[in-house]
């Protein structure tokens, strides 16, 4: 089974467009960098009037369920939320979710 992890973000209205650039850019890095990752998706959602006031959306593709806690505490993952996702986004109401498939 693969498990899909889903993040939405709220973007800062601080936020720039050349940070959200390095940010996706360092985001999909996380597929090279961490074995347990095979999938890397982000990007700014076009359907607003659904999306609750989020404007970002990541899915990662992990091998398990058991990768999840891997990924979360991995050095690379701790360094992109720290020097890219906490300065452009509202990552205290980020919603994140979890499921197998």
């Amino acid at each position: 089974m693969v498990l899909i992890h889903t993040v939405a973000f709220t973007q800062l209205e601080t936020a720039t467009e050349a940070q959200i650039d390095a940010a996706s850019a360092a985001l999909s890095a996380l597929a090279q960098s961490i074995e347990s990752v095979e999938k890397v998706y982000f990007g700014r959602t076009f359907t607003t009037q659904r999306a609750k006031g989020y404007t970002h959306q990541l899915v990662v593709h992990l091998r398990g369920k058991d990768d999840l806690d891997v990924y979360a505490k991995h050095p690379e993952h701790v360094s992109v939320i720290q020097n890219h996702m906490v300065r452009i986004f509202d990552t205290a109401n980020a919603l994140a979710m979890d499921f197998e498939c």
